[in-house]
């Protein structure tokens, strides 16, 4: 399913097919990530349905760890995989490595909640929860896992069904991207106690800046908060990730990284809630429609 695309990828995608009658492209100029799931998905003719995301190279064995769970037991519905960081530069690997769960410890499959970039469910799944919720445009993939576990769907883990994930190239990049994931949070109120948590330190943090302008003498206290909200919150992650990479670089790399996330996402987030107050009707009120019972 192709959204709009400007590069090559229709031609591509065209030229596979030609010598493979089961490939077929899908033009749906315009159409948001979930909405281009639901199309792929309504246009399936298996049963099963695999999903990854554009920029994500597939390991040789992805699909069939995937679907041996649906061959071992026929009961099963959804099977969640995993990623690897497929980082060419120092700021990928440690983008990658800082903010992508299974990096550097093995995830829990009773609490990982899988990306869209990996997994499979079957299409009566798919139509009982409601499809892909295309009123928001990110964090499409946590909603819809929301929704799944709303409705008690045992899950499976294949954790040798990986595919290779390069994060964002820039600076730039990276605060969009996750101010962008902010947003979707926002819409959907989801890890909405993290987000009031951070919002709370950047609160505490400004009336202090505010204050050392008043009382000099609060300044010792301005540094204090500042090394312990966001320089000793992330020195474990930081040291870990100096460990993996070997590199004494990746240490201030991870710091600024993680200062970009939180701050992108929580403006994201608060843009976010904003739109959810103003436009009650598109996302409280479908929010609780696609959350409640199964269809």
């Amino acid at each position: 399913m192709d959204g709009g695309s400007t590069d090559q990828t229709p031609e591509v995608v065209r030229t596979f097919a030609a010598d493979n009658p089961s490939i077929r492209l899908i033009a749906a100029p315009g159409a948001n990530i979930a909405a281009g799931r639901n199309i792929g998905t309504q246009a399936a003719r298996g049963e099963v349905i695999a999903t990854t995301d554009a920029g994500c190279r597939a390991a040789p064995e992805w699909l069939a760890s995937l679907l041996k769970p649906f061959n071992d037991d026929s009961k099963t519905e959804f099977v969640g995989g995993t990623y690897r960081v497929d980082g060419h530069s120092l700021f990928e690997t440690v983008v990658g490595l800082a903010t992508m769960r299974g990096q550097l410890d093995p995830v829990c499959p009773d609490t990982f909640n899988p990306s869209g970039r990996s997994m499979a469910y079957t299409k009566a799944l798919w139509a009982r929860a409601g499809g892909w919720p295309e009123w928001i445009r990110f964090s499409e993939d946590t909603l819809f896992d929301h929704k799944l576990r709303s409705l008690n769907v045992p899950w499976r883990f294949a954790g040798d069904a990986i595919v290779h994930w390069r994060p964002r190239t820039t600076w730039r990049a990276l605060a969009k991207q996750f101010y962008n994931y902010g947003t979707g949070r926002g819409h959907t109120q989801i890890g909405a106690p993290d987000f009031a948590y951070n919002l709370r330190n950047v609160a505490i943090m400004s009336i202090t800046v505010l204050t050392c302008f008043l009382t000099p003498w609060t300044i010792p206290i301005l540094i204090v908060l500042g090394m312990y909200f966001y320089v000793w919150t992330f020195h474990p992650r930081a040291m870990r990730i100096v460990r993996h990479t070997r590199r004494k670089a990746a240490y201030p790399v991870c710091l600024c990284v993680m200062w970009v996330v939180l701050f992108a996402n929580l403006a994201g987030y608060l843009v976010g809630t904003l739109q959810r107050w103003r436009d009650r009707t598109r996302y409280e009120q479908r929010m609780d429609a696609y959350l409640s019972a199964a269809q």
